[in-house]
This record gives structure tokens, sequence and C-alpha cells, in this order.
């Protein structure tokens, strides 16, 4: 009978294992191929963010620094001190506030919202007893639902993050 293995080797009698040279070849023209395609795709923008590779450092505008209309640094707005009675009817104890809004977008008119926003904190603030102010993890609490708010009011896209500069029961 006549053998119809063609992968075994003739002269040995063994099965032929590998790629050989041909599979060698074909896998490194297309690692180049891919690699080089990478990194042509990376390089103009088209992948990874659209930055331009070719001159990563920022443009500086007329006064010599840099443009800070293109860049993604957040602004904020203060809003003013707030002093707030807690506890009991008879209770003089106060709660002083300060904070800071953080802005997503330029363009949109918080800062004539600022009454309101006030007027929020405080109400928020009289209805909380002093013992849960004063648990030392209550300010993650406060401050979750304090932005939770303020994102009701201005709108979800308006208003980021709320930093607590002040916390201060006397």
């Amino acid at each position: 009978m006549r053998d119809t293995d063609d992968s075994a080797d003739k002269a040995t009698g063994k099965p032929r294992r590998g790629m050989g040279k041909m599979g060698w070849i074909a896998t490194l023209i297309l690692v180049l191929a891919l690699g080089g395609g990478g990194f042509y795709a990376t390089f103009s923008g088209m992948v990874g963010g659209g930055q331009d590779m070719a001159n990563p450092i920022p443009e500086q505008g007329e006064a010599g620094g840099y443009d800070t209309a293109t860049s993604d640094a957040p602004s904020y707005l203060e809003l003013d001190p707030l002093m707030v009675s807690v506890g009991g009817a008879g209770s003089v104890r106060q709660l002083r506030f300060r904070a800071y809004l953080q802005l997503d977008d330029l363009r949109t008119d918080v800062a004539s919202l600022q009454p309101r926003i006030l007027d929020i904190f405080a109400t928020y603030l009289r209805a909380i007893s002093v013992a849960r102010l004063e648990d030392p993890t209550a300010l993650l609490h406060l401050r979750a639902q304090l932005l939770r708010r303020v994102q009701l009011l201005t709108g979800p896209n308006a208003v980021s993050d709320l930093l607590i500069i002040d916390f201060v029961i006397t």
C-alpha cells in the first residue's frame, strides 16, 4: 500500500513540525504591516485622542503664556460663606460653611443661581442633627447630597463637583 500522508518526512518517517520558512516569512510581513499601520493610526490622530504627536507642545499666546481657551483646566465658582443655625430650638450652635463649585462648562450661568444654591444648602444643613454633623464620615455623605441638589437645580452637565473648604461647628 502506498503511504498517503503528505506531512510525514519521507526520509525519516517523522511528521513535520513547525511552520517552515514560508510561514515565518508570512508572519514577519504581517507583524511589520500591522505595527506600521498601528503607528500611523496613532501618529496621525485617528486613534488615541487625536492629539497631534508631531507637535505635542501647546501653542503660546501673544503674552507668552499658554492658550487657556483650549485648555481642559476646570473653572470654579466660589460660593458666599454660609452661617446656619444647627441643633434644637434652644440651641445656639452654628455651622460655618464655605464651598466652591467645579463647573464643567464655562457658558453655563451658574453664578446667577447662587442665591438659590445657598438657600438649598441652608435648608438641607438645618434639617440635619448636630450628632450627624459631628460624625467624621458625615462630610462625604453631605457633600454627595449637596452636589446632587445643585445638579438638580443647574442641570446634570453644569456642575461636576463640590469642594467644601470650611465646615466648622461652633
